[in-house]
């Protein structure tokens, strides 16, 4: 029997799950990402709602707004790294000096988000590097 074997398997996406009560924030990174099928867009619109997501679809790498109603940014970044000691955490704000919390809480990196640019070559280089898993 012959076995065929696939040279390039494929590898599943990326899984980015973006948290920020800004649904144009959100709209925007899912734009500029959406031409890249190594990466995978999910969106929760706050801490809470990031957390049922995160436990029902585990994400690779989670990008988390600062000031959200409900749970905060930190908290947020916390709890998720609580769930999933393994995630990539990093915080994506309006205003520096959060930083420190952030990397307190556990995440990685810290982006502002008028420098979308960044964040979005960072994510590809994750997806590049196969973080899909």
């Amino acid at each position: 029997m012959t076995k065929i074997v696939d040279p390039t398997p494929q590898q599943r996406p990326l899984r980015v799950l973006v948290v920020d009560d800004a649904p144009d924030i959100r709209a925007l990174l899912r734009a500029m990402l959406g031409d890249r099928a190594d990466v995978l867009v999910l969106e929760a619109s706050g801490g809470e709602e990031a957390l049922r997501l995160a436990a029902a679809e585990p994400p690779d790498l989670a990008v988390v707004d600062q000031n959200m109603p409900g749970m905060d940014g930190v908290t947020t970044t916390r709890e998720l790294k609580a769930l999933f000691s393994d995630l990539e955490v990093v915080a994506f704000t309006a205003v520096p000096g959060a930083e420190r919390q952030f990397a307190q809480a556990g995440a990685t990196h810290h982006f502002l988000k008028d420098r979308f640019g960044d964040l979005v070559g960072f994510i590809s280089e994750r997806a590049e590097a196969g973080n899909g898993r």
